[in-house]
Order: C-alpha cells, then sequence, then structure tokens
C-alpha cells in the first residue's frame, strides 16, 4: 500500500464517521437511519474538468442535500485516480468502473452516489453541459422567433451531450445559416478562441413551435360557399405544422374550394377567389389594341373571379373566346 492509498484509508474512515454524525445516522435506530441516509446525495458529473494532477471527488461530483459545510470540503479533497495528460483527448469512465472506484475510497457512501452511464474528463480547459448548450442556442435564436410573432417554444435539440473547450478562455459562438422558421432548423456551433480563430465546428438542430392564430371556420363550409366574416374565428395553431399553407385572413371575396371542418385551418388551397361572373352572365367583351378598342355582347361559359381566365361565347357569332375577367360586367382579351 503507497502512502497516498493509506492517506485515503484513513481519510474514508474519517469522512464516513463525520458524515454519519453530521447527518445523525447513528443516532437513532437502523431503519430511522436508513431514512434519514436519502437526505444527501453525491451526483457524479457525466462530463467534469480536472484541474491538478490526481482526479478528487469535488472535480467529478456535485454534493444534495444536509451536508455540513466542511464534510462537503473533506469530501471533495478524497482523491480518485491520476488525472489524463493535459493536451489529450478526453478521458471516459463507464458506470461499473466508477462504482467499483468510488466503492473503494468512499465505502457505504457509495450507497449515496448518483452515478451517470459514463463520466468523461478533461485536464484543464473547460466544459459546457447540454444544459448549458441548449441556453446558449436558445439566447441566439429567440430575437429571430420573436420576430415571426406568437408564442415560442424550442424542442428537440440535436446537440452533444457535453463539449469541452481546450483554453478556459476559448468560447462558443452559434450561428444559423438559413432565416428561423416553424419546425425543424439546423445551425452551427463554433468553438472559437480568444483571437477570434475557430477552432473547431458542430452541427445541429432544433425544432421550433410558433403558436399564432390563423382563421378557422365556426360550422362546416361546403364547397362553393362564400367566406364571410361571421363564418370565421381566430384559433391559436402551430405553424410548424402548417408552414405557409394556411390562409392569413386576407384579400377575397373568397369562396370554399374544398369542404373545410368546424375549427380546422383554412388553408389557401381549400379557397379560390369568389367568382364575380357566374356561369349564364351576359357580360361586355372588350378587345384592346394599340390603335383600336372593340366591345361586344357575350355570354360567361363558367364562373370566374377577377384576374382569371375564363371562356366566354359571342352572342353574335356564336365563337367561343378565353378572356380575363375585369370585373363583374366586363372580360378583357389582348
Amino acid at each position: 500500500m503507497t502512502k497516498a492509498d493509506f492517506v485515503n484509508m484513513v481519510r474514508r474512515f474519517a469522512l464516513m464517521f463525520v458524515v454519519a454524525a453530521g447527518v445523525a445516522v447513528f443516532a437513532a435506530a437502523p431503519a430511522s437511519a436508513t431514512k434519514q441516509n436519502t437526505n444527501w446525495r453525491i451526483k457524479i458529473k457525466s462530463a467534469a474538468v480536472v484541474k491538478g494532477p490526481r482526479v478528487v471527488l469535488g472535480d467529478v461530483a456535485e454534493f444534495y442535500g444536509d451536508l455540513p459545510a466542511q464534510t462537503k470540503a473533506d469530501l471533495s479533497q478524497v482523491e480518485l485516480w491520476n488525472a489524463p495528460a493535459r493536451g489529450r483527448k478526453p478521458v471516459t469512465v463507464n458506470r461499473s468502473k466508477l462504482r467499483v472506484i468510488l466503492q473503494h475510497y468512499l465505502g457505504e457512501l457509495v450507497g449515496n452516489c448518483i452515478i451517470p452511464a459514463t463520466l468523461t474528463m478533461q485536464t484543464g480547459g473547460k466544459v459546457m453541459t447540454q444544459e448549458q448548450l441548449k441556453r446558449a442556442v436558445v439566447k441566439v435564436l429567440t430575437p429571430q422567433a420573436a420576430a415571426l410573432g406568437g408564442d415560442q417554444k424550442f424542442r428537440e435539440f440535436r446537440i452533444p451531450t457535453h463539449l469541452f473547450f481546450n483554453d478556459s478562455m476559448d468560447s462558443l459562438r452559434v450561428q444559423i445559416p438559413r432565416a428561423l422558421k416553424p419546425g425543424s432548423n439546423s445551425f452551427r456551433m463554433e468553438v472559437v478562441s480568444v483571437d477570434g480563430r475557430v477552432l473547431r465546428q458542430l452541427s445541429g438542430s432544433v425544432f421550433v413551435d410558433i403558436w399564432k392564430p390563423v382563421p378557422c371556420p365556426v360550422r362546416p363550409l361546403n364547397r362553393k360557399e362564400i367566406v364571410t366574416p361571421d363564418l370565421i374565428t381566430w384559433k391559436s395553431k402551430n405553424m410548424a405544422h402548417l408552414g405557409n399553407r394556411v390562409w392569413d385572413g386576407k384579400g377575397g371575396p373568397w369562396r370554399v374550394k374544398i369542404p373545410i371542418g368546424t375549427g380546422q385551418p383554412i388553408m389557401r388551397s381549400s379557397i379560390e377567389p369568389a367568382p364575380v361572373i357566374a356561369r349564364g352572365d351576359k357580360v361586355t367583351l372588350l378587345f384592346r389594341s394599340k390603335h383600336l378598342k372593340l366591345t361586344v355582347p357575350v355570354e360567361a361559359l363558367e364562373d370566374g373571379g377577377v384576374g382569371q381566365t375564363i371562356t366566354v361565347r359571342n352572342l353574335q357569332s356564336k365563337r367561343k373566346v378565353v378572356a380575363t375577367v375585369v370585373n363583374a360586367q366586363t372580360v378583357q382579351v389582348k
């Protein structure tokens, strides 16, 4: 046994006594001691930065619950193993190995440890957890999401579980290559040195919910029914599932092209301009050229809205012509 191992063994038994006294584990019956023993925990991190030549418990653990400050300080100084070489890639230890090591140095106190599936360590530099990465991404994307209007929610992040930096002065920069939109968005994370050099790039994605009010019918709307304000109410819908396909409630007049159920968003594909000329209407056909203007009476052979083309028949010659609807009384050819 080395001198360091002997010192750690002595410290372990001393800590077991101090911790037990601090939480009064041995001051009651065994059943009561078990209950009181749940008042504190040692949570092992999934990613940690080591400062010295030896990994100590304080480097890789967080303490929660009713532990005296001095006990936490003593536990933090328990040495576990040699630190990874500085400048090397992070080292990963799995749960089973972690438990064996913690059992060796902490004894029965390992029962109060929350051990992750893996612990990844690096000597020097710094590390950002997944939650910290999420916050950094949200901070950058929130102004763009706010510009879209409505209520925003970010979810389904695809980012690393942690990100190590070789130098504590390095920083993270988040960039989105295209304008933010409802739904899935890709972005780029860059590790940047203090002098502005990009040292590393990683890709990520996030799903953005944008809830906005959209027009919905108050009752079922049938084909060819005119859409009037009294038939519409506005309901909050997730634009991530609608995109730019939903009608914005503007323009018109409109009529129903495809039947729409109560409360369903009115899609642009479900409506069409309401006809100002109906089939069978008698209207004027206007022919205009640079030097000539003619008008003849015609009959509409199909419905049409302003700007649409319809087929009309000359009432005199019976000839059919395709013309553009100008208004309720006029169609035009050029």
